[in-house]
């Protein structure tokens, strides 16, 4: 049985470029999916942390199934799986979590 690292590894040599990376950058700089996915949860998840609440990586797992289906749509290319993988997902929400919350602690979320 193939570990995580190893299918991830194969998964970058077969596309060419690093899926998590690619769909975390999609989910920024696409005006649509951001305008209308991503700003609206991550104002939320900024409002919840700044309140003292904990909020784990999963939260945002619906929000990055549903980028990778439109990302899917948008750029079909040959070697994505139907769905994304479960590891593939919490390696991205983990990604997603950490650099917001140290958004968050720089201030970058601040009103002026």
């Amino acid at each position: 049985m193939l570990n995580a690292p190893h299918e991830e590894r194969d998964l970058k040599r077969e596309l060419g470029y690093d899926l998590k990376d690619d769909l975390i950058c999609y989910m920024r700089n696409d005006p649509m999916f951001y305008r209308k996915e991503y700003f609206p949860v991550i104002n939320k998840f900024v409002h919840y942390i700044k309140d003292g609440r904990n909020v784990q990586s999963r939260a945002f797992e619906s929000l990055v199934v549903k980028a990778y289906e439109q990302y899917q749509k948008k750029f079909p290319v040959e070697g994505l799986e139907p769905s994304l993988k479960k590891e593939m997902c919490e390696e991205i929400c983990n990604e997603i979590h950490m650099s917001e919350c140290e958004f968050i602690r720089q201030g970058l979320y601040d009103e002026k």
